[in-house]
């Protein structure tokens, strides 16, 4: 596929700067890009030209508050009361809570809530992604989709129970139930150590899912 090449190198650049937040200079920037430095600083006045980045004390390269701006556009494909509804099913289970949507071949966590008095507790990393019908809410958010001829037993169980459902998957010790949002690629549910009552966990599911809807 032929791509733009210097758009490619500034979303990149954007990129590593976000996960290095203040840490890198441009020389540093260069090096990781695998270019000279000359055209490093020339991504970096444009990004800093567009107010996407900006420079700290210690010549450090670090993302400035215009990204929000692109966050809020993307929020808005987010349903609103999600962050809500997110807090009183982690408030409810007394586990860790995620939305999680597909983007391409993956499922991406975009929004968590950890609240409760468990002092034990696992959680998806916000932005975490794994691929479409890998451990819970992957296989959850695979049922969103039409059945395949070649499809995983798991995903075709939970087509029928109506969420999907992993031990250990992605994390060791750590239990997923994810339940599919009707009509969106999306998927709500928790992540939990140990053991889960299930029934209760299904049935604060639904009400979220609901809630959602």
């Amino acid at each position: 596929m032929e791509t733009l090449q210097t758009l490619e190198r500034g979303i990149h650049a954007l990129e590593l700067i976000a996960r290095h937040q203040g840490q890198l200079t441009v020389a540093q920037l260069a090096e990781l890009l695998e270019i000279n430095r000359t055209i490093a600083y020339r991504i970096t006045r444009t990004l800093t030209h567009l107010g996407y980045i900006k420079t700290n004390e210690n010549l450090g390269l670090e993302l400035s508050s215009k990204i929000q701006d692109l966050y809020h556009c993307y929020e808005m494909t987010i349903p609103s009361n999600s962050q809500q509804i997110l807090n009183s099913l982690s408030n409810r289970t007394q586990a860790s809570a995620s939305l999680v949507i597909a983007e391409g071949s993956d499922c991406v966590v975009v929004k968590t809530a950890s609240t409760g008095s468990s002092y034990l507790r696992i959680n998806y990393q916000l932005g975490s992604r794994h691929p479409i019908g890998t451990a819970a809410a992957g296989i959850a958010i695979a049922t969103t989709y039409p059945s395949q001829p070649e499809e995983k037993e798991e995903i075709k169980l939970a087509r029928q129970l109506g969420y999907g459902y992993s031990e250990g998957r992605l994390q060791s010790g750590a239990i997923g139930l994810f339940m599919p949002i009707p009509e969106r690629h999306m998927a709500i549910g928790i992540v939990s150590i140990g053991e889960v009552n299930k029934e209760a966990v299904l049935e604060a599911l639904n009400d979220a899912v609901r809630a959602l809807n």
